[in-house]
């Protein structure tokens, strides 16, 4: 442990100690016991900076945590919300506790929104999703894997809440487009049908901007590629035309002509023509982590249909 390091912690504790003789004053006026708690919770909130500065992260979110009760207790939600947020990301860095991040990020949310300040509530709401996807992999599997999924599909649906009454329109598409991706490749069983009706409306959303038009054709072949991996052709083709009506582009893109090569190689059981427009899309743009488990679970159909062995996992995707 560096010199500098119990430095910090000395002094932290110091403040702490002031905190807790400051709290321990009598008091006999309403005004002079509101002074005492917010000198009180001035003083963690310095404890907090120290542990913060001298790397003793878990230390740090208990300050901060103390010193939002306090600011909670004198109504003073704008000071509560921000200790709270503080606490959550020391918890974060500290590394060993997510959960505990989370629920202060979570009563952070819950200040701001009373206090009207829904953009700040809504990143914050982002920020809690982002931790949990992140922490995915630290996950033993299973059901706790799944229930970190749904935990991350909630909160990414109330910043995207949050983010459309303060008329953030971009923001709240970015949130809805995890959703779908999330919905459909980590929770399990998928929810591709939900998907797929996600990435149909951010499709039909971006057709409704200039500037965002272009990004269209991307979420519709998305959607495509849902219903397909859904099991469901017919749904697919379906999906195409509406798509191909509402973006007249749309049939002669690279994103359409892949959809409609899809759609049709799964309609015959061509899993050869089907490895065939794979390959040649990936050619040109490359495709992703997303991309790759919904065609992984479009070939298998292919292959059970068909009566072929296409393998299990995604690794045994071969695009030639």
């Amino acid at each position: 442990m560096s010199a500098l390091s119990q430095a910090q912690k000395s002094k932290a504790q110091t403040f702490l100690t002031e905190a807790t003789a400051t709290l321990s004053k009598s008091t006999w006026f309403a005004s002079s016991t509101s002074r005492k708690n917010e000198d009180a919770a001035e003083l963690y909130t310095k404890a907090a900076n120290a542990y913060k500065v001298g790397g003793w992260h878990d230390d740090a979110g208990d300050a901060y945590v103390k010193a939002a009760e306090l600011y909670k207790v004198e109504k003073s939600l704008g000071e509560a919300s921000k200790c709270l947020s503080d606490a959550g990301t020391c918890y974060k860095k500290g590394g060993v506790n997510i959960s505990r991040a989370v629920e202060c990020w979570s009563d952070a949310v819950t200040l701001l929104c009373d206090a009207g300040r829904l953009n700040m509530a809504a990143k914050l709401s982002k920020e809690i999703a982002e931790a949990l996807e992140n922490n995915l992999d630290g996950d033993n599997g299973g059901g706790n894997a799944n229930e970190s999924v749904a935990a991350a599909i909630q909160s990414y649906q109330q910043a995207a809440d949050l983010f459309e009454m303060e008329n953030a329109k971009s923001q709240a598409s970015g949130c809805l487009a995890k959703i779908a991706e999330l919905s459909s490749a980590a929770l399990d069983p998928p929810d591709l049908l939900k998907a797929a009706e996600l990435y149909e409306s951010l499709g039909r959303g971006c057709l409704e901007s200039n500037l965002l038009k272009y990004n269209a054709k991307s979420h519709f072949l998305n959607g495509v590629m849902c219903h397909l991996a859904n099991g469901d052709a017919i749904g697919a083709s379906q999906a195409y035309t509406r798509f191909d009506n509402l973006d007249y582009t749309f049939g002669e893109s690279r994103e359409g002509k892949f959809a409609s090569q899809l759609i049709e190689t799964v309609e015959n059981f061509d899993a050869e023509g089907f490895a065939t427009a794979c390959f040649e899309y990936d050619r040109i743009s490359k495709l992703d982590p997303w991309k790759t488990s919904m065609l992984v679970k479009v070939k298998r159909g292919i292959s059970e249909e068909g009566g072929m062995d296409g393998g299990d996992e995604e690794g045994d995707f071969d695009l030639t």
